[in-house]
């Protein structure tokens, strides 16, 4: 306490020849403006960084699952088995990623549809929706160290044949063939449905373009499903765009938003591949 009291006095020392002194006060006075004013950009730039962060909330979410891009990597890897795939695809998938059933979502950061789309996704693992529910991403718009070349441009190259698949089942199919172009009940199912089938049969030409597919371009990979007969291409049953397009809740919020990626995943309402009643 004798510590405390003489800390204590000496301060009011100090304050008591501050304001008796009457040259000390301007000076004190001016030296905060300056501290202010020299302040100013660290204040600002400290703003700035914590905004950007938040705004970076759904690219960092994307991050977190991305698959590598390196030659013969993830990515690379995982597009390589779905291109062959078969019952040693099927192993290959299931020892190396630890699942039978999974979303792959390619998507980039400037991507508006990209971030509205992150919004569901975790509604519906927060709300309990989607059981079992696993994610893997593409970043199309991941640069080399040099900043020159897209990472995941040679990987489209190198997995043309799955593209090519992709661009005979989803491109070119009849609205009859296609489960979500039958069941689709938007008022803009028409305009919607062209849209997808537009985008579905340039799969194959991703390559030759610099960032290569629209996103978000996703795939729900279902091994199990697709072997005991359902629908779809190469273990891929459901290949979607912006999911939000299809309009089939009269508000669009962070919950309906949830609901569509519980019926994407659960293959419920226009997912669903039976015929509608």
């Amino acid at each position: 306490m004798k510590i405390l009291r003489a800390i204590g006095h000496f301060f009011a020392k100090i304050g008591r020849w501050i304001a008796s002194t009457a040259w000390v006060q301007p000076l004190l006075i001016v030296g905060g403006i300056f501290a202010i004013i020299f302040s100013i950009p660290y204040i600002k730039r400290g703003f700035e960084n914590l905004f950007a962060k938040e705004d970076n909330t759904e690219y960092s979410w994307y991050q977190a699952q991305a698959l590598s891009l390196e030659e013969n990597g993830q990515a690379d890897r995982l597009l390589g088995y779905l291109e062959n795939y078969g019952s040693d695809s099927h192993k290959k998938i299931k020892d190396e990623f630890k699942v039978t059933k999974f979303i792959i979502s390619f998507v980039k950061q400037d991507c508006t549809n990209c971030k509205d789309a992150y919004e569901g996704y975790v509604n519906a693992i927060d709300s309990g929706y989607v059981q079992g529910f696993k994610m893997f991403t593409i970043l199309v718009d991941k640069m080399d160290d040099a900043g020159k070349e897209y990472l995941a441009k040679p990987i489209y190259a190198k997995h043309t044949g799955l593209f090519e698949e992709l661009v005979e089942y989803y491109g070119e199919c009849d609205d009859e063939d296609y489960p979500l172009y039958r069941n689709l009940n938007t008022k803009n199912k028409s305009s919607v449905v062209s849209s997808m089938k537009t985008k579905s049969s340039k799969l194959d030409a991703a390559s030759t373009s610099d960032e290569g597919l629209d996103t978000p371009l996703t795939m729900v990979v279902d091994l199990e499903k697709f072997d005991q007969g359902y629908y779809g291409c190469n273990g891929i049953t459901q290949l979607i765009y912006n999911y939000i397009d299809f309009d089939f809740y009269d508000t669009i919020n962070a919950a309906t938003k949830g609901m569509v990626v519980r019926d994407l995943w659960n293959y419920e309402g226009i997912f669903d591949p039976e015929m509608p009643e």
